[in-house]
């Protein structure tokens, strides 16, 4: 395997903390092991972009079945859209083979000092492509 697809993808088990009264995990749960996925792709980037931070522009999820304690977990992410300012993720959660959950997160490029969007440096651009889907 590549070793851009072994950054793609993260394996858990659902920890008891993200387990809800009814034996369900949270629905923000799935949102924070998604950002942990991503963050865990994120820091194998280019050093390219001192002086630039990056927002969150949107994020959302569609769930298509639940998870429960200790269920396995697979999270792959992937690129789908390099904008001037902007790039979309989109993170798989699959358990069994099935996908549980679709999780969508767009950032923003933004000067650290000013706060006012940038276009996004070469160096990330070109390391990004590779993991568009």
């Amino acid at each position: 395997m590549d070793d851009r697809q072994d950054i793609r993808v993260t394996e858990i088990r659902i920890p008891f903390r993200d387990i809800d009264m009814h034996g369900h995990m949270h629905n923000a749960a799935y949102y924070a092991h998604a950002e942990a996925a991503l963050g865990h792709l994120w820091r194998h980037r280019p050093k390219a972009d001192a002086g630039i931070v990056y927002f969150v522009r949107k994020s959302a999820c569609t769930f298509s079945s639940g998870l429960a304690y200790d269920d396995p977990a697979r999270l792959a992410v992937s690129v789908t859209r390099i904008g001037a300012t902007s790039v979309s993720f989109a993170v798989v959660i699959s358990s069994a083979g099935r996908t549980v959950a679709d999780v969508e997160f767009v950032w923003v490029a933004v000067d650290a000092a000013s706060r006012q969007p940038v276009n996004l440096p070469a160096e990330i651009r070109d390391w990004l492509k590779p993991f568009q889907a």
